[in-house]
């Protein structure tokens, strides 16, 4: 069953990214049909993450509370539906309303298929199970721009969006069938709220690997919500052969670098407890130059191999990171983590930068000066991690030591309590 569930929670993640991103691939359509600015346009994508961020620690605390995959199947029923209706929308605000309800389902499904993944393998296995979930993240959103162009270019962006909602809708009823792993094999209560937070910005790694994520978020967002664009109107490519172009670079580079950074971080641990983040940091430093010169060489050919070290690098971090941050957090305690993580890196990173770059791109008539913006959060991301990385080993020792503080209180153990 363990092969199942993660077989099922990949393919979810892959559908959750396709639905997310195949919009980048029809903006072109959409600003044409509904006569849209830039800035409208990356609107779209900041109403996605503002239901998105307004939902999610809600949906993190229940899913430290009640059964996971009911939460998670139920979530993808809601952000599928609301797939189909971006198809049926006439307006703009119609259009910007149900891609804050796509953002709300997809919110109560993140934060908890990781903690699944998480109780049904130890630790030294976890980067790399979580690297494999991840897969779903750049094949997701590369299938999402391929697909999208193509369908958008031949049958319409209305058409494209009805189809993506399919597979989310099957993909609800099997998440019921997954078999569902305890929590933790010791008898720890769930915590408050208040102890939650509390215990959360007490522990710097946590924080780091936070505000690293969002400097990465910040960029990943606003560069691959846009680049389809860039290619189409900056380079003159018609938007199937940028999308196809784009998206078939983005699944062999981003499964790759998914897998190789998760299996990597795994080897290194075994030596090193600070490997998860100085993969990630290594990672992001190396992105950071091959993002610039993507953005500004002119030539096809040489373009694309830096779009390909670009996505290779900045995948590095994706099992890692997320592994750090459920190796220094109680069991009970995951998924709020988890909501938390994705709250600030999002509200602070793709929140704002596709309507960031879209701005500059109207004020300037030049959107490859937004593309450019995107790129300054990678090295401070990087750089923030390689700061966060002396913590990660305290941090991993003193929630092992700290768990006796959730047993719940009875006979022979209200002294461990009340420490």
């Amino acid at each position: 069953m363990k092969i199942y569930t993660l077989f099922v929670l990949t393919a979810i993640n892959l559908v959750n990214y396709l639905d997310r991103f195949i919009i980048s691939a029809l903006l072109p359509f959409i600003k044409a049909d509904l006569h849209l600015t830039d800035a409208q346009l990356g609107l779209l994508h900041t109403a996605f993450t503002i239901g998105y961020l307004a939902s999610s620690p809600i949906l993190g605390l229940l899913g430290d509370r009640m059964s996971r995959k009911w939460l998670a199947s139920s979530c993808v029923f809601l952000w599928s539906i609301a797939t189909a209706l971006s198809g049926k929308a006439q307006t703009y605000g119609a259009l910007h309303t149900i891609r804050a309800v796509v953002g709300v389902g997809e919110a109560g499904y993140g934060p908890v298929a990781p903690t699944i993944i998480s109780d049904s393998y130890s630790e030294q296995v976890r980067s790399r199970m979580l690297s494999i979930y991840f897969i779903g993240t750049p094949l997701g959103s590369a299938i999402g721009i391929i697909l999208g162009g193509q369908w958008g270019q031949h049958f319409g962006w209305r058409t494209a969006f009805l189809v993506a909602a399919i597979p989310g809708l099957i993909l609800a009823i099997l998440a019921l069938f997954i078999r569902e792993p305890a929590r933790s094999a010791d008898p720890i209560r769930t915590p408050s709220i208040l102890e939650t937070w509390s215990q959360l910005f007490k522990t710097p790694s946590y924080v780091y690997n936070v505000l690293g994520t969002t400097a990465l978020t910040f960029a990943v967002g606003g560069l691959a919500y846009w680049y389809p664009t860039f290619l189409s109107r900056i380079r003159g490519w018609e938007v199937g052969q940028a999308t196809q172009l784009f998206g078939s670079t983005t699944v062999i580079a981003g499964v790759t670098g998914t897998m190789f950074g998760g299996f990597l971080a795994d080897s290194w641990h075994k030596q090193n407890r600070k490997a998860y983040f100085l993969v990630s940091a290594i990672g992001m430093l190396l992105a950071a130059p091959t993002a610039v010169a993507s953005i500004l060489i002119e030539s096809k050919a040489w373009a694309f191999p830096f779009v390909f070290l670009t996505i290779f690098f900045l995948f590095f971090n994706t099992g890692p990171l997320n592994a750090a941050i459920l190796s220094v957090v109680h069991p009970r305690m995951r998924a709020t983590a988890m909501a938390i993580n994705i709250l600030v890196i999002h509200l602070l990173g793709d929140a704002i930068s596709p309507v960031l770059i879209g701005k500059i791109s109207d004020l300037t008539q030049s959107l490859t000066i937004g593309m450019l913006l995107g790129c300054v959060t990678i090295p401070i991301g990087g750089l923030i991690l390689f700061g966060g990385a002396n913590h990660l080993k305290e941090d991993q020792e003193k929630i092992l030591k700290g768990r006796d503080s959730l047993r719940p209180v009875g006979p022979g153990n209200r002294a461990i309590r009340a420490r």
